[in-house]
């Protein structure tokens, strides 16, 4: 890949990582009125309302893979391998490494919650608002990483020609 090409797969990674905070951040702020839910409450809720805890789920899970892909192309770039053959841990070390996660093992934590998120759709009542909880609690952890992701960015002028 060349230079100008990673430029162009990360200004695409971060126009989507973008949008994707705001409908986030929106859902976010809707679903905090029900919050925090447990098993009793979430099988009694509307379909308005479930309806909006599914978005806020899909929602958690898109953001937290357009971030992974950033911090993944952001390695690139850096020069510390192959994009096609960076794992996840390889991407969350590095990402530590460069100072963009403060954290690992947070960021492991909300990879693991996306991962649950995205190929599992329990209907017992105590699992999905596990998940909830989960996605709630690991919201700020995708926040921050969002932010550091646009300070690491523009501090090493990455899109700068």
């Amino acid at each position: 890949m060349t230079a100008e090409q990673e430029r162009n797969l990360l200004t695409e990674y971060l126009a989507s990582c973008r949008r994707l905070h705001i409908g986030f951040e929106a859902t976010a702020s809707q679903v905090a009125g029900i919050m925090p839910i447990g098993p009793e409450r979430i099988d009694t809720l509307g379909t308005d309302d479930e309806t909006l805890v599914l978005a806020y789920l899909k929602r958690f899970e898109q953001f937290e893979d357009a971030l992974h892909r950033t911090l993944k192309a952001i390695s690139k770039i850096m020069e510390y391998g192959k994009i096609e053959r960076l794992t996840a841990r390889d991407v969350t070390h590095r990402a530590h490494a460069l100072g963009i996660l403060a954290d690992d093992k947070i960021w492991a934590d909300a990879v693991r919650t996306r991962n649950a998120l995205a190929h599992e759709y329990p209907l017992d009542p105590v699992k999905r608002a596990d998940q909830l909880a989960q996605g709630w609690a690991s919201r700020e952890t995708l926040n921050t990483t969002w932010a550091a992701i646009q300070r690491f960015v523009a501090e090493e002028g990455l899109l700068n020609d």
